[in-house]
């Protein structure tokens, strides 16, 4: 970490340096007044037991501990509403991970850019924005920023957006390479088109349509249509096929004085990674209501489809989120969709959560989980039950004050033989626990709102 502590530094002094000059030269050709400048930084350690997160730990296995961080900058710049820059590099590291005394580097840059993009202003309902940047949409059921992960997600793209009064369309569109894997990083590379996602993107290809419209002064109604197409050319397999699929999407969100919640339905078509022709669902269902001005609660279903594991079967009816946030939805543990894999034997979530706010800067979450599989699960000789088990979040968010704050949160979960079988743990306990501590920092190192 000292290591990124001193290149955060230097970049910090660089751009803080490059944005003064850059400020005043454009001061030479337009109004100073036009210019808007922000930069910040983000810096979110964080400790974590993890003794049962991802999977269940069997008899005998040690829990881990660690301390992870990110350190990010965040480099903001617009002029009037004609143009606007986003570049925001960042570290993500464990302690420890660094030699106390700084050698010379051998792994390469320990910096990436989490995000680094421009948009321009085409006409006073369309913009258009390229370059590495965040898609998130709707409540990120299917496209998510992924923010607990220290590194977050972005993606390498293009996109165009439409919006006249509360009515929107958004393009997004992605085509990836990974000279790296097997061009030998050579950036002139005369031929060759295959791709690897070896330390890469999942995707080659990525097309996207998204649209919301207003339904009354406070709902809405959103459409998603997705396009991926899939390739993994490894050396020994040789493989050049490209698979496309396909994710069709519609959200209902409403709220009406103290009731909210939304309604959602997916359908997933085409051919998966490995070529299997893919019929396969999503549906969810949730409803909050507030209690008083403090508290309020909701109850929630998610409907995955899976497949049978142990039979075989000629189509993939697992649905795949894709890109979405699934700490979010499944889970603070993240068994599903996130951690390791469940042998695509589907899910099905039942969950109660309770949010209150018990002083005007400390909240408190606590969701409760049930899960199932919705595939049926044989073994070769016995039929599962798809009963997977409970797992119960507690979280607690303190704000210190303008700058910092103070997240920290419990969960533990109630294991069945089934879910031991389809994590591949047969001697793992009934109770698996996880806990974490974390603060977040956001100071804002220079403001230029001329």
């Amino acid at each position: 970490m000292l290591k990124n502590n001193i290149v955060l530094k230097g970049v910090l002094i660089f751009i803080i340096s490059l944005s003064f000059f850059s400020l005043h030269s454009i001061a030479q050709e337009s109004n100073l007044n036009d210019n808007k400048l922000n930069i910040g930084i983000q810096l979110r350690p964080r400790l974590e037991y993890r003794e049962g997160a991802f999977r269940p730990l069997n008899d005998g296995e040690k829990p881990a501990a660690l301390i992870s961080e990110r350190a990010r900058l965040t480099f903001d710049y617009t002029y009037k509403d004609l143009l606007s820059v986003k570049v925001s590099p960042q570290s993500v590291g464990i302690w420890g991970q660094e030699n106390m005394v700084q050698g010379a580097e051998t792994g390469g840059s320990h910096f990436s850019l989490f995000e680094a993009w421009a948009k321009l202003k085409l006409s006073n309902h369309w913009n258009v924005q390229f370059g590495r940047q965040v898609i998130s949409l709707d409540d990120e059921r299917f496209f998510g920023a992924l923010d607990w992960a220290q590194g977050g997600r972005a993606h390498d793209a293009v996109s165009v957006h439409f919006q006249k009064d509360k009515f929107k369309v958004s393009g997004f569109f992605g085509f990836n390479q990974n000279y790296k894997s097997l061009y030998g990083n050579n950036l002139s590379n005369p031929t060759g088109n295959f791709y690897a996602t070896n330390d890469a993107y999942p995707y080659k290809w990525m097309q996207t349509v998204w649209a919301s419209m207003p339904v009354g002064k406070t709902n809405s109604l959103t459409f998603l249509l997705n396009n991926v197409g899939l390739q993994n050319f490894t050396l020994p397999t040789r493989d050049s096929t490209i698979y496309f699929m396909q994710s069709l999407g519609t959200n209902f969100f409403f709220k009406q004085k103290k009731v909210n919640g939304n309604l959602s339905a997916f359908y997933q078509l085409g051919d998966n990674s490995s070529g299997t022709t893919t019929q396969a669902y999503l549906l969810a269902v949730y409803g909050g209501y507030q209690i008083n001005k403090k508290w309020n609660v909701g109850i929630g279903s998610d409907w995955l489809s899976g497949n049978d594991v142990g039979s075989g079967q000629s189509k993939n009816k697992a649905f795949n989120p894709l890109f979405h946030t699934g700490h979010k939805f499944y889970g603070n543990m993240d068994y599903y969709y996130s951690g390791s894999g469940h042998k695509n034997a589907g899910l099905s979530d039942s969950y109660l959560k309770v949010n209150g706010k018990t002083s005007s800067t400390t909240n408190i979450n606590i969701v409760l989980h049930q899960f199932m599989s919705t595939g049926e699960i044989y073994d070769g000789v016995k039929k599962y039950n798809q009963n997977l088990g409970q797992e119960v979040d507690l979280s607690v968010s303190h704000q210190i004050n303008k700058f910092a704050n103070l997240t920290a949160g419990y969960s533990f979960y109630l294991t069945t033989s089934t879910i031991n079988f389809l994590k591949s743990v047969p001697d793992a306990r009934d109770y698996q626990q996880w806990a974490w501590v974390a603060i977040n920092i956001t100071p804002a190192f220079f403001i230029n709102n001329h």
